[in-house]
């Protein structure tokens, strides 16, 4: 034997006998209650560790390595709880021994699919593969089985879950070997049933032609899609196949456990919906291609990508923090919102271009599309206003992020004339409030709103108690369907948990009519003779064609949407998932533009610690939009637009920037006059004012919301699906259990305390703003 492996033999060998030494010190002979209850020989480790606690816990008084000569003295039953323990000892050594067969070099695994691939493409191409057959060593998952008369045959799926092959195990092949011995052709099965789906496993034989009629592909690179029972869908190779002369096992898989393809697993076995669910696997594969894409194009363009710390500070920006407590009593970390003040630092530090993708964290309720801890591709130019930040994102969404998810043929965009231009369409927020009831709207099926001022009184009072309201409408078109169809599905719109907020709405319940020219009035009786004449000329509807009338208070329209808006999204989701509708094809983008600067909060409550009544719309850094009258800041400051812009996606807000106060007093007089924050808050922002004063050049910025930005072109409606970890309700990872108690010695070292929840006062809390 050479020199090398007699001394790794002799070193593991002397591992093993200290080992056992050590144990040795722990496990004591148990006393006659505890007979019974001793595991047999080759129980789990888990089992095994449990008795020898009892078995030390009952013999309280010995000394560690000795035995009770009470008990042990010729007594046959001692003796062979003295086998027993010498057993255990064997055991953990088996362990040991195992581990190490198992954990065999893998770095041969890197080339051995790629090389597979290539060799089952030549084979589709050439035909004459039969004289090209080789040897190969392969790692992999086990999943399917399926046994013959004279074989067994094994699906091998790759390491990513993506590519499979055929394993032939011959029955009468005396040399092929499972596991850690010879394949007997008697025990055959029930070896390989061992080796159970999902297993981990490394192969050795070699690669034949695969001898199949169905040897056709679907794809250029000789591979065909293919469902697997137990993974979803993979790519075959269907040309070749491997003649197994061994496998072996790398792990355990559990008997109670089964995990197919169609099984639905909760957030507590995540790691399993990841073994099972194709799409999860494929949706989490496009965020990283997306991210490495996004990065390559940013660099491209002389960006720098630079980290900005988690540990941050409290300072009031719009949404509720984190706050990370330290040793020193009474002090506080809180994690950022958004690297937004550490940009604009980088601005003023002479980076002219910065971009990473940050995590941010806000302590809000959760929906779909939000998680308390997220990610954002953030980016901030310096020299630079809106119009050039806006074209660079255009460049990078269309140039690089629609062609790398493959939906850039769902563009439809008018060519650009002018290279000075944007290329997506620009819309105003009023205009999109108006018509379309959202500040993030999706116009690809029309129903735009309308005002009218032609309904009577007497209509207006059956709708609402609002004195002299502003009265909207739109109209739905439902495909065709006839009046009666078009009823009962109103009525199972409006019998929905979540319409219930428009019958309770106190501005108002809506107004709801189907077109119907059989009915008197055409089935709009209810808005009176003069106003349903009206409605026709202006409408111009179709029998089926749905009607809705709304009210609403007649003041500026502020927010994020309005009643109707909101009826007019969900009316048309219903639809679609009714299957009355069909969802739009093509992909909608564009800028929603000039937002109010600040918007009104509910009530008189602070915004961003001051005593104003409002707070800032995106915030408290967003520059004016230039030409307005800037006295109007310290008289009607709701009069004022910022220059900021949101980039909206089939209805989604994906991302929002906006030119920055670059100008040290002109923040101050923002946080001061306007705000009117107090003093102390404004200091917390004074190190970026000391920034702004010391030769800050004009910069602005835009930051996409990553994980959303993914969730819709994967075509899914949460963003749950396209975060490996996501949170829940509460904020809670199920999966590892958090956030976790803190312990007693916790809250000393951290100087906390827990304060009983009957005596937490949740109203004094500041407002926030529905934007921010």
């Amino acid at each position: 034997m050479p020199p090398r492996i007699v001394s790794q033999s002799f070193h593991l060998a002397q591992s093993y006998v200290q080992a056992s030494r050590s144990l040795q010190g722990y496990v004591l002979v148990p006393r006659r209650s505890l007979h019974k209850a001793r595991p047999k020989p080759g129980s789990s480790l888990c089992v095994q560790q449990a008795y020898i606690r009892r078995v030390h816990s009952s013999s309280a008084g010995q000394i560690p390595g000795t035995f009770d000569s009470g008990l042990s003295g010729g007594n046959s039953a001692e003796s062979s709880e003295e086998r027993h323990s010498s057993n255990i000892i064997h055991d953990y050594g088996q362990i040991l021994k195992d581990f190490e067969r198992i954990s065999r070099d893998v770095d041969d695994n890197e080339n051995s699919w790629k090389e597979l691939k290539s060799l089952n493409k030549s084979w589709q191409q050439s035909g004459d593969g039969e004289k090209n057959v080789q040897k190969i060593k392969i790692f992999g998952y086990v999943t399917s089985h399926r046994p013959a008369k004279n074989a067994y045959f094994l699906q091998l799926v790759d390491d990513n879950l993506t590519s499979t092959v055929q394993l032939v195990l011959s029955k009468k092949d005396s040399a092929t070997t499972i596991g850690n011995g010879r394949a007997e052709e008697g025990e055959f099965q029930q070896q390989i049933a061992v080796i159970k789906p999902h297993t981990p496993v490394v192969v050795a034989g070699t690669v034949v032609p695969r001898n199949n009629s169905k040897r056709g592909t679907d794809a250029s690179d000789g591979a065909t899609r293919k469902l697997d029972p137990y993974v979803g869908y993979v790519d075959l190779l269907p040309n070749l196949e491997i003649q197994v002369k061994q496998i072996e096992p790398l792990n355990t898989w559990p008997d109670d456990l089964l995990a197919e393809a169609d099984t639905q697993f909760p957030p507590e076995q995540r790691n399993l919906s990841f073994r099972t669910k194709d799409a999860l696997r494929e949706r989490i594969r496009l965020r990283s291609r997306l991210r490495a894409k996004c990065a390559q194009h940013l660099n491209g363009q002389d960006f720098h990508e630079i980290e900005t710390p988690l540990l941050f500070k409290s300072t009031p920006e719009g949404a509720r923090e984190y706050l990370v407590p330290t040793r020193y009593k009474g002090l506080a970390y809180a994690l950022p919102q958004s690297p937004q003040q550490y940009k604009q630092i980088l601005m003023g530090s002479a980076v002219s271009r910065y971009f990473q993708f940050a995590r941010c964290f806000r302590d809000e309720d959760l929906r779909a599309d939000r998680q308390p801890e997220f990610t954002q591709l953030d980016l901030e130019m310096s020299f630079a206003g809106s119009r050039k930040v806006m074209s660079t994102i255009e460049n990078l969404v269309l140039d690089t992020v629609w062609p790398a998810a493959g939906r850039a043929h769902l563009l439809d965009l008018p060519s650009r004339q002018d290279p000075q231009m944007l290329r997506l369409p620009v819309m105003q927020y009023h205009e999109a409030m108006s018509k379309f009831g959202s500040d993030k709207p999706d116009p690809r099926w029309g129903a735009e709103i309308r005002s009218v001022d032609f309904v009577p009184d007497s209509t207006k009072s059956m709708l609402s108690s609002l004195q002299d309201p502003i009265v909207d409408v739109f109209k739905l078109s439902l495909g065709g369907q006839s009046p009666r169809e078009v009823g009962r599905f109103i009525s199972e719109f409006m019998k929905l948990p979540s319409s219930a907020q428009f019958s309770t709405n106190p501005e108002g319940m809506p107004g709801i009519s189907v077109y119907n020219t059989s009915a008197p009035l055409s089935g709009m009786a209810s808005m009176g003779h003069e106003a349903a004449m009206h409605f026709e000329e202006l409408l111009e509807p179709e029998p089926g064609d749905v009607l809705i009338v709304q009210t609403r208070h007649r003041k500026p329209l502020s927010g994020g949407s309005t009643v109707l808006g909101q009826i007019r999204q969900r009316i048309h989701e219903f639809a679609v998932a009714q299957g009355i509708l069909e969802a739009p094809k093509l992909d909608s983008l564009l800028w929603i533009v000039d937002f109010p600067l600040f918007s009104p909060l509910e009530d008189d409550s602070p915004g961003q610690g001051g005593s104003a009544g409002f707070c800032s719309t995106h915030h408290p850094f967003t520059a004016p939009k230039p030409g307005q009258d800037l006295a109007k800041l310290l008289t009607n400051p709701l009069d004022i637009l910022g220059d900021h812009y949101d980039l909206v996606v089939n209805g989604v807000e994906v991302g929002g920037g906006s030119r920055r106060i670059h100008h040290a007093r002109m923040q101050e007089l923002i946080f001061s006059q306007v705000l009117k924050m107090h003093p102390e808050r404004i200091e917390d922002f004074r190190h970026l004012l000391n920034v702004l004063e010391a030769g800050c050049p004009p910069h602005a910025g835009f930051a996409l919301g990553f994980d959303r930005l993914v969730a819709l072109l994967t075509n899914t409606s949460s963003v749950r699906d396209v975060i490996a970890f996501p949170k829940y309700q509460h904020g809670r990872d199920l999966f590892v259990g958090s956030p976790s108690q803190l312990s007693q010695e916790q809250l000393r070292t951290y100087n906390l305390s827990i304060v009983d929840k009957e005596v937490l006062d949740v109203e004094s809390s500041p407002k926030i703003s529905n934007k921010a």
